[in-house]
């Protein structure tokens, strides 16, 4: 799967397919193209993986845990075959008690119109 990595200065994240804005403001999903998403803070727990999605993202678990390594969401992207299917690493950045950074990845299926 490609993998895009933006920066951000905000949260404002739109299907370049559908033109939707992806995430909810109050939270979960609102486009019809999302196929799962993983948050810095807990990459173990990743959003409402699709089908197609869970099988391989199980696998890498138990390698990762067999292996007593790191969780690696970007390389785990990169390895997914599925056409159509393109995930975005976005880190937004910003300014609370000095600078913060936050990394998200979000898969979306382009292939898919509303």
């Amino acid at each position: 799967m490609q993998l895009l990595r933006l920066e951000h200065g905000h949260w404002n994240f739109f299907c370049p397919v559908t033109g939707k804005e992806v995430y909810k403001e109050e939270g979960g999903f609102n486009a019809a193209t999302f196929r799962g998403g993983w948050h810095q803070e807990v990459p173990a727990e990743p959003l409402n993986l699709a089908p197609e999605l869970q099988p391989a993202w199980d696998a890498y678990l138990a390698e990762v845990e067999a292996k007593d390594g790191d969780l690696d969401v970007a390389a785990f992207l990169e390895s997914v075959e599925q056409p159509g299917w393109v995930a975005f690493e976005i880190t937004t950045c910003g300014m609370a008690c000095g600078p913060v950074w936050e990394t998200t990845w979000t898969v979306l299926d382009l292939s898919e119109q509303e």
